[in-house]
């Protein structure tokens, strides 16, 4: 049996030379954001090596949860923390989450998604040896001592602690209004002096049905203490084999292999103000 998913990151290349070959152009092309962090080499060394443990290639979604890591790294060092608990809202194949699990092997972390992708996710966490795995889908089958617990939406009020660390890459900009409040909900009442919030997602887009969302519509207060707020500096192309329609032009023709996304992305590291709940302190 074969497991395989699309739609919520690539983590294997079709056709590797071509792949490799716009893989270390890509590196370079974004060389002068890099440089910025301080980082940025501990931790793409370490993701291309949990990348080969778990057989992913390092494509650009597998190198963008370095970059997400290494930004919040940063952060974490200038201001003397260390964070033991994390909430890893739509991780897709969970790269993250494993990243996160190297690098803070102590921690505990939520991976909160929709049951179909939790398999995957679980699977990933298996394959990089993360720890024991423990489903809150079912409440009658909780523990405390487990290390990795996958999380369907409607299970987060099952999560019994703080959380000193959330991260949301590129799908609450697919999600509606009513979700994405839910999960400033619980956020803010798992918030604690210290806990931080780095969301990344377009600025504005539009959803099936004709809603739109619109990342400074999220519900942001102005008691939340910003860090990070500006256009995603690692989240404006790629470099791949297959040229789209939306990317540079030069006299009107069109660069090949370079590729925007389709819309601005930013990102933002917050600490969420909290609510008078359950955690709050």
């Amino acid at each position: 049996m074969i497991l395989d998913g699309s739609g919520f990151g690539t983590t294997r290349y079709r056709r590797k030379a071509l792949a490799n070959a716009a893989n270390a152009l890509e590196r370079i092309s974004y060389r002068s954001v890099t440089a910025k962090l301080t980082n940025y080499r501990k931790v793409w060394s370490e993701a291309k090596r949990l990348a080969n443990d778990i057989s992913f290639d390092p494509t650009y979604a597998v190198w963008n949860q370095a970059m997400a890591l290494a930004t919040l790294m940063d952060h974490y060092q200038e201001h003397d923390l260390t964070p033991k608990t994390f909430a890893l809202i739509g991780d897709g194949h969970a790269f993250l989450g494993a990243l996160i699990k190297r690098h803070f092997p102590d921690s505990t972390i939520y991976q909160i998604d929709l049951p179909k992708i939790l398999i995957f996710q679980a699977r990933t966490h298996e394959l990089a040896e993360s720890g024991t795995l423990v489903s809150l889908s079912n409440p009658e089958h909780w523990n405390d001592e487990g290390e990795i617990f996958f999380v369907a939406p409607q299970h987060t009020e099952l999560i019994p602690e703080n959380i000193d660390c959330a991260v949301n890459i590129s799908s609450m900009g697919e999600m509606y209004e009513t979700s994405i409040a839910a999960y400033f909900t619980f956020l803010r009442r798992r918030s604690s002096p210290t806990s931080r919030f780095y969301c990344v997602n377009r600025i504005e887009k539009g959803l099936p049905d004709g809603e739109t969302t619109r990342f400074y519509d999220y519900p942001w207060r102005a008691e939340d203490n910003i860090f990070i707020d500006e256009p995603c500096p690692y989240y404006t192309h790629v470099i791949s084999a297959r040229t789209s329609g939306n990317g540079p032009r030069v006299l009107g023709i069109r660069v090949p292999f370079i590729n925007y996304f389709g819309g601005v992305m930013n990102h933002r590291l917050v600490h969420l103000a909290g609510d008078v709940g359950p955690l709050s302190a």
